[in-house]
């Protein structure tokens, strides 16, 4: 639905201004108008596309997840460019996994290699994200506030069926 959407917000105000400006049924003060609303337009459509499946977004990252895949960007104080980490997330199983991007710290740094590591031996991984304030936490949580927790996911057993 999200896709139909984007692609109506771009094509429909093109559809339009173009049939109006061909009809000649537009007044000069009403296409300056409408030239004027075009980049909104096309700026909210933008805003839509990052949003979607696949780009890496910013918005706050789902409490409980299972980790998919991981990149970290470190800093490079010479290229002048902060570190960022990539989690490649889903939440519930059968749903498309979903790109985060979150602020670089080393702590975390160090907990994302670990699980990427773990990972690659085919060792499934959980995380729970929580505000380290919040929780009581005494550790110090990673930039933005958060603290990470990685761990093993462990497979549950299902009771014995009786007939």
């Amino acid at each position: 639905m999200a896709k139909l959407t984007v692609s109506l917000l771009y094509l429909v105000p093109v559809a339009i201004i173009a049939s109006s400006w061909v009809q000649g049924r537009m007044t000069p003060a009403i296409r300056i108008g409408a030239l004027m609303l075009l980049p909104i337009c096309y700026l909210m459509h933008w805003h839509l596309l990052e949003r979607m499946s696949g780009w890496p977004t910013d918005l706050q990252i789902p409490e409980q997840f299972e980790l998919v895949a991981a990149n970290v960007v470190e800093p490079n104080r010479t290229l002048n460019r902060d570190g960022s980490i990539y989690l490649w997330v889903r939440t519930r199983l059968g749903e498309p996994p979903r790109s985060f991007e979150l602020e670089y710290s080393r702590d975390m740094h160090t907990k994302i290699v670990e699980a990427q590591r773990r990972l690659d031996q085919g060792i499934r991984q959980y995380g729970d994200i929580s505000s380290g304030r919040e929780s009581g936490d005494e550790g110090s949580p990673g930039e933005g506030g958060i603290s990470l927790e990685l761990r093993d996911l462990t497979e549950r057993n299902l009771p014995v069926k009786t007939f």
